[in-house]
């Protein structure tokens, strides 16, 4: 199957289902939508459009487009051309946003008109030779001139076909190019691997993985939500969207479905259609796993491991952590991610910050190493960035590019993955190294603890692991002395943590806005860096 090509096809098979439906703000339950033959036609009438205006094959262009319509017709509208639509995450703040501009160097532009303040503050230093505002009125004019032609895509599947950002968590942002083959390929891996079907209904929580349901024949639901700040999502509106679509499927982080649980336990809710539930942009608590298990009683909830360069890579459900894999998760032993997908093969490799110019041959099974994937679908470099694509693609002896994840774990004999924790907030210490995954897990089993982070932290018999604690709410900070004891005990229990002597309090974690669930451990690190006082040892 061909992503370019086959939004077409599923117009021409299922031409009056709905393909698309945006919600109406603050109109309840009302939703404006457009049919596959629709949303074909507005592809076909808007590339025509764009190509009158020089935006050609090859060129590359920046989108600055909230998630739903006008995202996903600009895409596919497009692909269609050949031109290259760049996709930067719009909460990623505006001096990241400004370098991934400045890297990417575009060609052109298209926004919506909230974006053109954005766009007059970057257009001194950015030459665009094309910029379109997807305005109403713009929209309108579009609509009366009924020229359009069906544009065939170029064969060559070895093209750029998009720029994907990363988010920059625990780095400079970068540019994941990514070609047709690549796209094809993981569509396919998407369609088998999680049995998807045509006529299903997505509601995805976070954007870009929308962007493959019209070429799937599903039906996309846009939820009601703020992309650029999705902590302020609202659980009810989410929740009552599933139930009156009837969603079969849909994708978020540990902490929005966290909010939805909440909200449908307390209101007795259940969603009966949706078939799969993924949980997915950090670590997922195996408490959070059985309630959204409950929640779906015909479906499955599991957790994909991948990341922007590369996904999916591996997935595990639910059923599989509860009754197997937990309790070597709160033992230190990391977080297991499941078997890798059919067309990805996994070697774990010795940890080092250096480049390799040839992919080093695995270590042994149990061991804990950097994580290395290849697949059909991993993207092969990063845009205008050749230092980071030296460090993070490498050639094994055949030739074949394998993706550095910048994570650390290790397989074991069941030919299962497990997380240990991001490769460079690791610890190192003297006498041993320590791993966010394994040692929070041990610490997060505190009934009054929320969650934890590792940090390095400095004292005078050199780099020592200090655990920092988030309180759950309506435990107060006067309880601090007696639960440091206590997570000074359970550390005591374990051989991976028996060292950490070293406790303190911050009160809500930084976090990344896309997931809205990844710690920011090195921004905390810096700040007891500067705050040393409330870093409390103990015997």
């Amino acid at each position: 199957m061909k992503l370019v090509e086959a939004l077409h096809e599923v117009a021409q098979r299922q031409p009056n289902t709905i393909g698309l439906k945006c919600p109406v703000h603050n109109q309840g339950l009302q939703y404006r939508t457009k049919t596959f033959q629709e949303l074909d036609h507005a592809v076909d009438l808007l590339a025509t459009y764009l190509l009158t205006h020089q935006i050609t094959a090859g060129k590359k262009i920046v989108l600055l487009l909230p998630p739903g319509e006008s995202l996903l017709i600009t895409v596919f509208a497009l692909l269609r051309l050949g031109a290259i639509p760049v996709v930067i995450d719009p909460g990623m703040g505006f001096k990241n946003f400004f370098h991934c501009v400045c890297r990417v160097q575009p060609h052109g532009l298209i926004g919506c008109q909230r974006a053109r303040l954005l766009y007059y503050l970057i257009r001194p230093c950015i030459h665009f030779s094309s910029v379109v505002f997807l305005s109403k009125s713009f929209k309108k004019r579009l609509l009366t001139h009924d020229f359009s032609c069906h544009l065939q895509p170029n064969a060559d599947d070895n093209r750029t076909a998009a720029v994907l950002f990363t988010s920059g968590s625990t780095g400079h942002p970068k540019g994941a190019v990514y070609t047709y083959a690549a796209f094809n390929a993981q569509m396919e891996a998407l369609i088998h691997g999680f049995g998807i079907q045509p006529g299903e209904v997505d509601l995805p929580l976070l954007p870009v993985f929308s962007l493959y349901n019209p070429a799937m024949g599903l039906t996309t639901v846009v939820p009601e939500m703020d992309p650029a700040h999705p902590s302020t999502l609202n659980p009810a509106k989410i929740a009552q969207s599933i139930i009156a679509n009837q969603v079969t499927h849909s994708f978020g982080s540990p902490r929005l479905w966290t909010k939805i649980v909440d909200y449908c336990e307390a209101q007795h809710l259940q969603f009966p259609s949706v078939k799969r539930l993924f949980l997915a942009g950090a670590p997922v608590h195996p408490t959070l796993l059985q309630r959204a298990q409950a929640l779906v009683p015909n479906g499955q909830v599991l957790t994909p491991y991948g990341a922007t360069e590369a996904l999916p890579i591996a997935y595990i459900s639910a059923t599989e952590v509860i009754q197997n894999t937990y309790q070597r998760t709160v033992q230190g032993h990391g977080t297991c991610v499941g078997h890798p997908m059919p067309d990805v093969q996994v070697r774990i490799i010795p940890i080092t910050q250096s480049a390799f110019e040839v992919l080093p041959e695995s270590l042994p099974l149990g061991t804990i190493g950097e994580i290395t994937v290849t697949a059909p679908y991993i993207s092969q470099s990063y845009l205008n960035d050749p230092e980071a694509t030296q460090k993070a693609k490498v050639p094994d002896a055949s030739g074949r590019i394998w993706h550095r994840m910048g994570d650390v774990g290790y397989m074991d004999t069941e030919g299962r993955l497990w997380f240990c924790g991001r490769k460079i907030e690791r610890v190192v210490t003297d006498t041993q190294t320590f791993y966010t995954d394994c040692c929070e897990a041990v610490f997060n089993t505190n009934p009054r603890v929320f969650r934890t982070a590792l940090i390095a932290y400095k004292t005078k018999n050199g780099i020592q692991p200090a655990i920092v604690v988030e309180l759950k709410p309506g435990i107060a900070k006067s309880e601090l002395p007696s639960i440091f004891q206590e997570l000074r005990t359970l550390a005591k229990q374990h051989s991976i943590t028996e060292r950490i002597r070293h406790f303190g309090y911050y009160p809500a974690f930084p976090v990344d806005v896309r997931h809205n669930a990844k710690i920011h451990r090195l921004t905390l690190q810096q700040y007891f860096a500067k705050h040393s006082r409330r870093i409390h040892a103990l015997d």
